[in-house]
């Protein structure tokens, strides 16, 4: 049984999603914020609460004994004071398989709202309404705790936008408006 699940309709924020960021990562990761409407989330915060909760319990059954805090990594969301709640999505470009050791990259696919990809060029920016596909995935590492991480697998998107912030505030003007 596939544990791909799909998100609401939502507004994405600071995505890299055609073009993998390698600002802080030199192997690159897609990734992107989500905002959806607080109601719609409630399944998704479930779903990653109990992957959380099964990670703590396997913590409890592997270490019975050792009865100090379990230490917590931070979530992959967030509510927001707006009643709407930000999801985290990522996925490396690029890396090692842990099992393989074989070199691989990937990237998400990418479609519109027909479900055909995504014209080659067009980027992804920020405000685009899109659902996203993703693998809820537990965690227990020493150095942040125990979590969750949203695994971007797949993008449906179904507004577009496209760097129109950057010409915010003009306007066409006349020749006549210039003095």
């Amino acid at each position: 049984m596939s544990n791909i699940k799909t998100t609401p309709i939502g507004t994405t924020m600071y995505p890299w999603l055609t073009q993998p960021d390698t600002q802080f990562n030199p192997e690159g990761v897609y990734h992107t914020k989500l905002i959806v409407p607080e109601d719609k989330a409630q399944e998704h915060i479930k779903t990653i609460n109990d992957v959380i909760a099964k990670e703590i319990a396997k913590q409890h059954s592997n270490e019975p004994d050792n009865i100090k805090a379990i230490k917590r990594a931070p979530l992959p969301y967030e509510k927001l004071e707006d009643g709407t709640v930000r999801f985290t999505f990522k996925m490396k470009a690029s890396g090692i398989n842990k099992k393989t050791k074989q070199p691989f990259t990937q990237k998400p696919v990418i479609v519109d709202g027909q479900l055909q990809p995504l014209e080659q060029g067009k980027n992804i920016f920020g405000g685009s309404k899109v659902k996203i596909n993703y693998e809820p995935v537990g965690y227990n590492v020493s150095s942040t705790g125990v979590g969750c991480t949203l695994r971007l697998k797949s993008v449906q998107v179904l507004k577009l936008v496209e760097n129109s912030t950057a010409l915010e505030g003009f306007t066409p003007v006349n020749e006549e408006d210039i003095a």
